[in-house]
């Protein structure tokens, strides 16, 4: 998984190559690179990958085939987001957040007695 070869009569997997980095694979004896699938918004992957990898929570990606963890961004404040985000979610109206990277809507905190947002 994460690399093909269309070589007929291969004698050794050096003639297998690596799906590239942003892309996977989970087909073992794939043929081809057209098996090799773009990893979506809100995961990444290095070269001969079975699987992306998520952007862990409180962080998000808008990038298709992104290449390394830090195509990752953590979410502002306001927002939060669980893994494999490729967007961050908004407190909802009467709760706020004050710091970045949070992970759960329960970070959002209510508005004190006489506010709102």
């Amino acid at each position: 998984a994460g690399k093909y070869s269309g070589a007929t009569g291969a004698i050794s997997d050096a003639t297998c190559q690596d799906c590239s980095a942003g892309k996977y694979s989970s087909i073992t004896g794939a043929t081809s690179d057209a098996t090799c699938s773009v990893c979506i918004a809100g995961k990444y992957s290095g070269a001969a990958a079975s699987a992306c990898s998520d952007c862990g929570a409180g962080k998000y990606s808008e990038a298709t085939g992104a290449t390394s963890e830090a195509t990752c961004q953590d979410c502002g404040a306001g927002k939060y987001s669980g893994a494999t985000a490729a967007t961050c979610t908004n407190c909802a109206a009467g709760k706020y957040s004050s710091s970045i990277g949070k992970t759960i809507a329960t970070a959002c905190t209510p508005c004190p007695t006489r506010t709102f947002s």
